[in-house]
């Protein structure tokens, strides 16, 4: 369905989500693209620019692949005006697409993700071809493995450090993708400032290379 410069930011979703809705293999996208409508209009701001921005990284991975191109542009430009403007809303004009957009406008999106990346308490390693990841957590130089609780189900992870500067927990939530809890693991390496908690964790589904750890806005 295509879109139009005299939409709003609303209409343009809703004919993201009819599209969603058109393809089974699809599902996914046009839960979260409902679930991104109906926070912004109940005023749940911060969670509707939350499902945006997973919603964002995951059209990015079937735009790679050729799929939900101009959906892609679309949802990838709200995203970066809702983070951008707090009086930018569902009423808003949709914003220009990828083909219109000044460069000042990349710049702002590189700089977001650059601060999203340094901002995480932990680093991220996966890719498409392997069913393995890593995650690793930076944690006080004392730590032993007595002082870690990593509580995981196929779909859910919570980790607590005793010590660490973020409490009650370092983080907690839905994962992006189910994993296989029998080959996940964790453990202590190095030492003082280099100290780490590494989780090795085994996707349940090859094949796709996770945006990030957690499925935000769900």
């Amino acid at each position: 369905m295509a879109f139009s410069e005299d939409d709003t930011v609303e209409q343009a979703l809703r004919k993201c989500l009819n599209t969603f809705q058109g393809d089974e293999k699809a599902a996914d996208y046009a839960k979260l693209t409902e679930h991104v409508i109906e926070a912004l209009r109940d005023n749940s701001r911060a969670k509707g620019v939350d499902g945006l921005i997973n919603l964002q990284l995951q059209l990015g991975q079937a735009r790679h692949m050729g799929q939900y191109v101009e959906e892609a542009n679309m949802v990838e430009a709200i995203t970066g005006n809702m983070r951008s403007s707090d009086s930018y809303s569902l009423q808003s004009m949709v914003p220009l697409l990828q083909s219109e957009k000044p460069d000042e406008f990349y710049e702002m999106l590189k700089v977001m993700q650059k601060t999203d990346l340094e901002t995480r308490p932990y680093e991220f390693l996966n890719t498409a071809e392997e069913e393995d990841m890593t995650v690793n957590i930076k944690v006080p130089a004392g730590t032993q493995m007595k002082d870690v609780t990593v509580k995981l189900t196929a779909t859910q992870i919570r980790v607590e450090v005793r010590g660490h500067e973020v409490q009650p927990c370092i983080f907690d939530g839905a994962l992006f993708k189910p994993v296989d809890t029998s080959g996940c693991v964790n453990h202590l390496e190095g030492s003082g400032e280099k100290r780490i908690l590494v989780l090795d964790l085994t996707k349940q589904t090859n094949g796709l290379k996770w945006p990030d750890l957690l499925c935000y806005g769900t």
